[in-house]
């Protein structure tokens, strides 16, 4: 997936880029909450881009943002994720 692609996709969606969202922000070290099972990946990423959305359906449905990031891993692959699957990394 090309991160330049899967950006102008939240923005043609009704997304808002940020820099920061609540704890969250760009340039930050981060990882995937799925690593604390075995089948998880490993290691940490950093946040490239942060995209809000206060006002899709699923914002709605759970009362709070719709919030969705591009990070880089490690080895420089992208991956891209909610936030509330994020954990900053320490």
């Amino acid at each position: 997936m090309d991160p330049k692609e899967i950006a102008a996709d939240y923005l043609d969606r009704g997304y808002v880029e940020e820099t920061t969202f609540q704890n969250l922000h760009v340039g930050q070290r981060v990882h995937h909450s799925g690593q604390r099972y075995a089948y998880g990946g490993t290691g940490t990423a950093t946040i490239e881009r942060i995209f809000v959305n206060r006002n899709s359906a699923w914002a709605q449905n759970y009362g709070r943002p719709d919030v969705e990031l591009i990070v880089r891993r490690d080895d420089a692959t992208p991956g891209f994720w909610a936030d509330y699957h994020t954990v900053v990394a320490s």
